[in-house]
């Protein structure tokens, strides 16, 4: 899939939970189930996006502490554990490109680890428990 239209996933809206990315069908494990386009956003802008509800939606982009917003169904992606999505920044199409490190059966959310410590993922996300999928909205 070279968009967010891929046929693997629907967006489903839970009670409590927000905006949730679903597998529509199994998905197994190693598949790209998404390219999405991105906005880069350079390192020496990057620390105004945390003073913004932009910020919640940025992802890393480099080593370099560049970001980018990604245009697409990837950014609604939840922080979950175990995750079962891997993120990889496509350099060459500037897209981030997002593939299933697991096997994913119909219905299950797709979740990745969004790498922040458990109070940061409460204060600043609103995840009060970050030990499960929780919705990032």
């Amino acid at each position: 899939m070279s968009s967010s239209a891929s046929s693997y996933l629907t967006l489903k809206v839970l009670p409590g939970r927000g905006r949730c990315v679903m597998a529509a069908r199994d998905i197994p494990k190693g598949t790209r189930v998404l390219a999405d386009p991105v906005i880069f956003v350079p390192g020496a802008e990057s620390d105004h996006t945390d003073q913004t509800v932009v910020g919640r939606y940025v992802f890393q982009w480099n080593d370099d502490d560049d970001l980018c917003v990604v245009l697409g169904y990837g950014s609604l992606l939840n922080h979950g554990l175990p995750e079962n999505i891997a993120l990889v920044s496509n350099f060459e199409e500037m897209t981030m490109e997002f593939y299933a490190i697991a096997d994913i059966k119909a219905g299950e959310e797709l979740v990745y680890d969004y790498g922040h410590e458990a109070d940061e993922l409460a204060d600043y996300y609103g995840i009060p428990n970050a030990g499960t999928a929780q919705a990032a909205e």
